[in-house]
């Protein structure tokens, strides 16, 4: 609830009655004080100071308004849509709620979605990385036949870190759906662009890429690139090295989806990692009906804005705080 103590009777000539009122309803609203204690200041009795905060009320000095925090988050989804033409779902938070705290409401509102979208037949394509696998926590088991579950980028590379990471994260997903799991049998990122090239052409790769390619639904979120060096789960186990990152940051790399990395203004194309990369073709991906992208954090800001530029998100779940720091950045995060 807030109030806001003015209004008509405040602006013309006041009665001691219109003054009185207005600084019983300061000192009520604003102040926080007590009817005794305003009383006591105001030398009226504690029945006074009550009559004077419903003159006040009836006569316009205090407006009270019932905030709905639904209603501020429809505002702010209205301008998100015009800001980037994105569906933008916002998961509402108390003013005082922190990161870690805002990440989990936020996972936790995209793992109910899910549980309303993946239906029988379903395709499920997903981007493993650390708000995806938060989400794979919270998924609530749903009854359905022949839904087949696509991991959308690589695994872990030759010494097998990152590979149980992925593995426990899909096995959830598959447990929550019933679903048949298909993981990409291959490290995040090649040693070579000629590496890659060969797996193109390996069935048991390309399998699982078209099927991917294909899905009826897409979840994911957005990894960032901060002076070349990208979050985690890329820099775990050293998948990178020095000169790795000195390459996306002359390549102008500023966010990755599923290892795909883009620049600010999300293209892909002239990003020379991408070619050593087991992440989704982003173009491809556009032809996806439903390319979920889940955010929460404002580190997030300026790969995101970019993602969104790039038309690479279809809808947006995004908790407050971060969505009112994207809209509110200058030109952009």
């Amino acid at each position: 609830m807030t109030t806001d103590v003015d209004g008509p009777t405040a602006q013309g000539p006041r009665s001691r009655h219109s003054r009185l009122a207005q600084a019983a309803a300061l000192a009520y609203y604003h102040e926080d004080k007590k009817m005794e204690a305003i009383a006591r200041d105001l030398d009226v009795s504690r029945s006074t100071v009550s009559r004077l905060l419903a003159f006040a009320r009836e006569a316009g000095i205090v407006e009270i308004r019932v905030a709905r925090p639904e209603l501020r988050a429809t505002a702010i989804e209205r301008d998100l849509h015009e800001a980037y033409g994105v569906d933008a779902t916002v998961v509402t938070v108390p003013e005082d709620t922190g990161p870690e705290e805002r990440h989990a409401r936020t996972a936790a509102y995209a793992a109910e979605l899910l549980h309303e979208v993946v239906s029988h037949d379903t395709v499920l394509a997903i981007a493993w990385g650390t708000m995806v696998n938060a989400i794979s926590y919270r998924l609530k088991p749903k009854a359905v036949t022949n839904c087949k579950l696509v991991q959308l980028n690589g695994i872990g590379h030759g010494t097998g870190i990152g590979v149980h990471y992925a593995h426990a994260m899909m096995n959830r997903y598959g447990e929550a759906f019933r679903a048949n799991v298909q993981q990409l049998p291959a490290p995040i990122f090649f040693d070579s662009e000629r590496l890659k090239r060969l797996s193109d052409a390996e069935k048991a790769f390309s399998h699982v890429r078209q099927l991917g390619e294909k899905a009826d639904v897409a979840l994911f979120s957005i990894g960032t690139v901060s002076t070349g060096v990208p979050s985690s789960p890329h820099l775990y186990g050293s998948f990178l090295t020095e000169q790795d990152f000195a390459q996306l940051a002359q390549d102008g790399a500023v966010g990755d989806i599923g290892a795909t990395f883009f620049d600010k203004r999300g293209e892909s194309g002239a990003i020379r990692m991408n070619n050593r990369s087991t992440g989704p073709n982003l173009e491809k991906l556009k032809s996806i009906a439903r390319r979920i992208c889940v955010v929460s954090g404002s580190h997030k800001l300026e790969a995101l804005d970019a993602a969104l530029h790039g038309g690479h998100v279809g809808e947006l779940i995004i908790d407050e705080v971060t969505a009112r720091e994207l809209l509110e950045a200058p030109n952009g995060a």
